[in-house]
């Protein structure tokens, strides 16, 4: 019996496996469980309560699903084939609480802005906004008129959602992890 994430990754490394199947009563099944979670096959834990403050953890840690304690073998197969075909095997009431969990975590993460589209010309654009150019200088680089450029500059201020060009180069900043970058153009 392997009881600890260095020897499973061992064996795991040996041979090929349709699932795995850990003893959730082990100390460190969550960690092994998690030590598994870059391999291409479904864990299982086994020995389980259906509980939810037992199966959350063992979910987050990238169990695939689980065999409860009282279960039979029957039951374990079943669970171990569903998982393989990337279905759980599992009660109404802990289905509702994964569901309810997941919800509760979407909560917490912010709501991230829609990406911004901009044409390749609008992303060079922006670039020079970025460091500090003028719109002269802007006409002069990408050898278009100063008209051109303002027409530019107001369609990525309005896809920005921002007012004024400081602000489009911080926008771009934080949207797109642009940096500054270090050019003759930028101001000091």
């Amino acid at each position: 019996m392997l009881t600890s994430t260095r020897e499973v990754g061992r064996v795991v490394e040996k041979e090929k496996f349709d699932v795995a199947l850990i003893n959730a009563l082990l100390k460190d099944s969550a960690k092994i469980i998690r030590s598994l979670a870059e391999h291409p096959f479904p864990t299982i834990a086994l020995g389980v309560e259906e509980d939810p403050a037992e199966i959350i953890p063992l979910a987050e840690a990238g169990a695939s699903g689980y065999f409860p304690i009282t279960g039979e073998f029957d039951q374990l197969l079943n669970s171990a084939y569903a998982a393989v075909r990337g279905e759980l095997v599992c009660t109404p009431q802990i289905a509702f609480t994964l569901w309810q969990h997941i919800r509760t975590l979407s909560e917490r993460i912010p709501r991230c802005t829609p990406p911004v589209r901009l044409t390749p010309r609008e992303c060079e654009v922006l670039t020079l906004i970025a460091e500090g150019a003028s719109n002269q200088e802007i006409a002069r680089t990408l050898v278009i008129e100063v008209r051109t450029v303002k027409n530019h500059v107001h369609n990525i201020l309005r896809k920005l959602g921002v007012k004024r060009r400081a602000e489009a180069a911080e926008r771009a900043r934080e949207l797109l992890g642009w940096p500054l970058p270090h050019t003759p153009h930028r101001r000091r």
